[in-house]
């Protein structure tokens, strides 16, 4: 289960690393391609270089840490249902 846990940690980390790079490009991208965005403007749109990564990086942090997590639980399910339940069933009887 530790292998699992670091394995999630670690797709979480990659997402905090990710999450903000691709929030920084997409700002840039309509900095660069929004016409309101130049000469004249209050700063609004630079400002969106610093709080877009900062509002993205928990939440891409999570998505990443949970989408691994399930993933590996899911490859971990037993094979045959079946027999999963059956040995449930006389968990703690001597055979």
């Amino acid at each position: 289960m530790g292998r699992i846990l670091w394995k999630a940690l670690s797709a979480g980390l990659c997402g905090l690393l990710l999450g903000p790079l691709l929030a920084i490009l997409m700002v840039v991208a309509a900095m660069i391609f929004d016409p309101k965005c130049g000469v004249g403007d209050s700063g609004g749109c630079a400002m969106g270089l610093v709080t877009a990564p900062l509002a993205i990086a928990l939440p891409s942090f999570g998505l990443f840490f949970m989408i691994s997590l399930v993933h590996s639980l899911w490859q971990r399910r037993p094979t045959n249902p079946a027999s999963a339940i059956k040995r449930l069933r006389s968990w703690g009887r001597e055979e």
